[in-house]
């Protein structure tokens, strides 16, 4: 494996923002958006302070080419961010939005069990390729340097209890599981995560 890069996000990324947003959850996100989840992502990502945003998101290159992201989220903007975020959905979902609106409340709830004083970490995501390669660490490493430079001291993040890989990961990294979050159901689907947490220093 070549050096890894890991840069803030662009808006000429939204591409690879569509395709690696829906491989952190592919169960989740077209239940949610439906079956145009990536032009929807594609949509949203080019526009300021919003869940989805490019200026909320990290990628790493390898040799140029991107191959994985994550976004970090500081949850003292969460107001603004849900207000820009319902406009852009009333936007691109226009009448559609109605029979959606359920699902992202439900989808959103899991935040509001976060800290406002804590930062929290969203959507890592590796293309399948290039897994194992420790881009997964380079990138929460940035992350956790970034989380210093603006002074928080606590990083939140949601895993899916079937997801052994991604909680092995975080827990290799110093995350520890503080406590099972409250089930999803989405559609006569089940959906159920750990949070789990890390102090940075």
């Amino acid at each position: 494996m070549q050096n890894i890069l890991v840069r803030k996000g662009r808006p000429e990324d939204a591409h690879h923002f569509s395709e690696l947003v829906i491989l952190t959850s592919p169960a989740i996100f077209p239940i949610v958006f439906g079956p145009t989840v990536k032009k929807m992502m594609k949509n949203l990502f080019p526009h300021k302070r919003h869940y989805y945003s490019f200026d909320r998101s990290f990628f790493a290159e390898v040799n140029g080419e991107v191959v994985g992201m994550a976004q970090l989220h500081k949850l003292t903007t969460r107001k603004g961010q849900t207000v820009r975020m319902s406009l852009l959905l009333l936007k691109y979902l226009k009448w559609r939005l109605p029979t959606k609106a359920v699902n992202l409340l439900k989808f959103d709830h899991l935040i509001k069990f976060v800290a406002r004083d804590d930062c929290y970490v969203s959507n890592v995501s590796i293309y399948p390729e290039f897994r194992s390669s420790g881009i997964g660490t380079k990138l929460l490493a940035a992350i956790e340097e970034e989380v210093k430079n603006i002074g928080k001291k606590r990083i939140v993040l949601h895993a899916e209890t079937h997801n052994a890989r991604a909680i092995s990961l975080y827990e290799r990294l110093g995350y520890k599981i503080e406590s099972r979050s409250p089930s999803l159901k989405i559609k006569n689907r089940l959906f159920e995560s750990f949070k789990m947490a890390k102090l940075v220093s």
